[in-house]
């Protein structure tokens, strides 16, 4: 009697232990606006290439037990200061496409190694207000708008420039054809899917010259374990050199775009 109650616990911590096992780690993402690249429609549903991206991860990481899933609240999107925010008190685990910067990590986030892809970032200017743009020096004297809580020229050293801080793209854009400022700094993809929606790609350009190359990267809290992190970097290698991602790219983003 003894010994067949000890082969039933036996196998009942086994089943018990090979459940655990076979769980799947789920890291909590925060659900915020990006446009071009990720947003809610109108009926509440996600949409953008990013996701698209996501899924093709999940896919990747099937094996690993590991799935990245967006966390919707009543609040719909959230802003990117308070998404930040969250992560680091913990009622999210990742941003998924956030940009590196310094003053983030020190923060307490923790960026991934590899990126998840990367778009240039461009000099935004008013047909009507044309200059001619070689580099960062070329702000001297001027004055150029960025989204609040993008690091672009976040500690500038050109003289003379003025950095202007505006809510979204749009309030940008009007701010542009308006004359207060006199350029914009942004990925091509965001303003330029805004620019291409109002109807204004006849009245705005971009410089030929790209301002920066915007790596985008998942950022975690020190509470996602390690072998998240070192499994996540892996299957975003493996989608690299298979072109996934830069199909999603093509076929969302930059083929629609150039249209």
């Amino acid at each position: 009697m003894k010994q067949a109650v000890s082969i039933t616990l036996v196998l009942f911590l086994i089943i018990t232990a090979g459940s655990v096992m076979a769980q799947t780690t789920i890291i909590k993402l925060p659900v915020y606006k990006s446009a071009g690249q990720f947003w809610l429609d109108k009926n509440g549903n996600l949409q953008g290439f990013r996701l698209k991206v996501l899924e093709a991860l999940n896919r990747e990481l099937e094996d690993d037990k590991i799935k990245f899933r967006y966390k919707l609240t009543e609040f719909g999107e959230i802003p990117i200061k308070r998404c930040i925010n969250d992560i680091l008190n913990n009622k999210y685990d990742a941003y998924f496409g956030l940009i590196y910067s310094k003053d983030r990590e020190e923060m307490g986030l923790i960026f991934s190694k590899k990126e998840i892809y990367s778009i240039p970032a461009v000099v935004w200017m008013n047909r009507n207000n044309i200059f001619d743009y070689q580099g960062p020096e070329s702000f001297k004297g001027k004055k150029v708008g960025v989204v609040i809580g993008y690091p672009y020229l976040k500690n500038s050293s050109v003289p003379g420039i003025r950095v202007e801080t505006a809510s979204d793209d749009e309030t940008n854009i009007k701010l542009l054809l308006l004359g207060r400022i006199d350029a914009i700094v942004d990925n091509i993809i965001r303003t330029g899917t805004v620019i291409k929606g109002l109807g204004l790609a006849d009245k705005i350009d971009c410089a030929q010259i790209p301002f920066s190359v915007s790596r985008f990267h998942i950022a975690y809290n020190r509470n996602v374990p390690q072998f998240v992190r070192t499994q996540t970097d892996l299957a975003l290698t493996r989608l690299h050199k298979s072109n996934v991602i830069k199909q999603i790219m093509d076929d969302n983003i930059y083929n629609p775009l150039s249209k």
